[in-house]
């Protein structure tokens, strides 16, 4: 991953917050980012991961990246293991897989006996266990983890040192900021510092280069480790003397490391000590077993290798989509929607009228019902999730599953409610002398939906996030194009229910074939356009 003449502002006419970084981060990589507060090593990270996008430069080379936020929303609705399952399937994962992997990073960090209770009722350290997890089962290439130690207990930092470290041995490049300058510090392989605005490497300390010293060791059983083991040593266990364990180390960590297994409760027994000619890439052993599950997953696992591939951007694009609709549904906020529209139908449709002008009347209410439900998916999920699902399919994707998620509830909506007017409108003209034939009029009702909800899609889309961010002014502007848009002349909206209202008079069907095609374009351009602003913007 190559950073050239990388700059970024905040928004895109603030200050500027980076300036200048060129950066190249190969694999098999520990690195190090510090600085100040406020020096910008939370941009820094966003930029590596996707979730921004530089104002000026370019970010090449960006592999399958996961994102550990610097603080983990609680206010999601759904269980520990549900949104990990729904996070792996964005990462590509299959359904069950994602699952299982799910359990099993809960069960590594010691938080399995919550994988069933709600995210809201978690306390901090679980919550964050939930968002370390969520970021290792899919055994990213990219790695990026902001403070992600923070709130852990003394266990799950060791647990999540050993992950980190494997993961790096294992080929991807992890990138991290942590307030402890102890954190993995004989393990990164590279280490910048921001001050300044800009980006300079930090001279090694004396020793990081290696030799590295291999120690082997027995214990009783169960032969646990003690947690944060110095230097972060590289593990590998042999899967026929589970009690026997060898740690690879820096010659600097290697006496710290001894003293650790030596005073241990039980003490280890130390069977073998041996030094390695040079330093392996990254800082880890690359021959060492991996110790964590999920790293084990493709050969202990029920699965066969090639499902662990992740999917290909179009179904991780869908998976994306289902969470979005998910998180609507378990929100419930899809209620007050689905009551207005439920209320305006009672209201305007009446057994017996025309059947022609009910269907007009009940696309035209379409419209601001689905502004509404797009606004809601759009805006519905915590700024820190946010970047998690950026993180793994991209700002752009991330945000046109939510449009896709709104839009399709609205057709859902729109459909069933011009199947209401179709049973209870008299398919007749307006003075009632025109018998109108049933087929092409519903056919001509769902088009009419259909274009109200594409223009109502748009409306949503460009009256939220990323467009405008404050809670009046998108609630003012949704209100207000919602109005336009079924006024204005040229709306294809307006067109779609004009030629329903003015076919009624004649008994006449009007397929609403040009409007529909302008609304798709409409949608589409909305579409691309907030979508392009989601990453500069967010």
């Amino acid at each position: 991953m190559i950073l050239r003449g990388v700059g970024r502002r905040y928004g895109l006419r603030g200050p500027w917050v980076l300036r200048g970084l060129d950066l190249d981060l190969p694999a098999h990589t520990l690195v190090r980012i510090e600085g100040a507060n406020g020096a910008g090593k939370s941009t820094l990270l966003r930029l590596l991961a996707g979730i921004d996008a530089p104002t000026e430069g370019r970010v090449t080379g960006r592999p399958r990246t996961a994102y550990v936020p610097e603080r983990f929303p609680a206010a999601l609705p759904f269980t520990a293991a549900g949104y990990l399952t729904h996070v792996g399937r964005v990462h590509g994962l299959p359904a069950a897989e994602a699952a299982a992997r799910g359990q099993e990073w809960l069960a590594c960090f010691g938080a399995a006996g919550y994988a069933r209770t709600p995210l809201a009722e978690l306390s901090k350290g679980t919550s964050q266990k939930v968002a370390v997890a969520q970021a290792l089962l899919a055994e990213p290439e990219l790695l990026v983890l902001d403070e992600a130690w923070t709130g852990l207990d003394t266990a799950a930092r060791g647990e999540l040192d050993r992950a980190v470290a494997e993961r790096a041995a294992d080929g991807a490049t992890v990138v991290f900021v942590d307030h402890d300058p102890r954190r993995l510090a004989g393990a990164a392989g590279l280490a910048y510092r921001l001050e300044g605005h800009t980006l300079t490497p930090v001279p090694a300390s004396p020793g990081d280069d290696g030799p590295y010293v291999r120690i082997e060791a027995a214990g009783s059983p169960p032969a646990a480790l003690p947690p944060e083991l110095p230097g972060a040593p590289a593990v590998e266990r042999d899967a026929r003397h589970p009690a026997t364990v060898r740690l690879t180390t820096t010659a600097a960590h290697s006496d710290p490391l001894l003293h650790a297994l030596l005073t241990a409760r039980p003490p280890w027994h130390i069977t073998g000590l041996s030094q390695l000619p040079a330093p392996v890439p990254g800082g880890a052993a690359v021959d060492a077993t991996p110790a964590s599950p999920a790293a084990s997953a493709p050969e202990a696992g029920p699965y066969p290798e090639a499902a662990s591939r992740p999917a290909g951007a179009g179904r991780r694009t869908a998976a994306a989509t289902r969470y979005q609709a998910a998180l609507l549904a378990r929100s419930q906020r899809w209620l007050a929607p689905l009551l207005l529209y439920a209320a305006v139908l009672g209201i305007g449709v009446r057994a017996g009228q025309p059947l022609l002008d009910s269907l007009g009347y009940a696309a035209a209410a379409l419209l601001p019902v689905t502004a509404w439900l797009v606004r809601l998916c759009v805006t519905q999920e915590p700024p820190a999730a946010r970047t998690v699902t950026a993180a793994a399919v991209g700002p752009s994707r991330a945000h046109c599953a939510s449009l896709i998620a709104g839009l399709g509830c609205a057709l859902a909506l729109g459909g069933a409610g011009t199947g209401i007017v179709l049973l209870v409108g008299e398919p007749v003209s307006t003075d009632h002398t025109v018998a109108v034939p049933l087929l092409p009029a519903a056919l001509a009702g769902l088009l009419a939906a259909g274009c109200s909800a594409l223009v109502g899609a748009a409306v949503g889309a460009l009256c939220a996030r990323p467009v405008l961010h404050r809670h009046g002014w998108s609630l003012a502007a949704t209100v207000l194009g919602s109005l336009l848009a079924l006024v204005t002349g040229g709306s294809p909206a307006r067109a779609a229910v004009t030629d329903l209202v003015t076919g009624s008079l004649t008994g006449t069907v009007r397929m609403p074939l040009l409007p529909a095609a302008g609304a798709v374009v409409v949608a589409a351009g909305a579409a691309a356009l907030t979508a392009r602003l989601a990453a500069l913007r967010e």
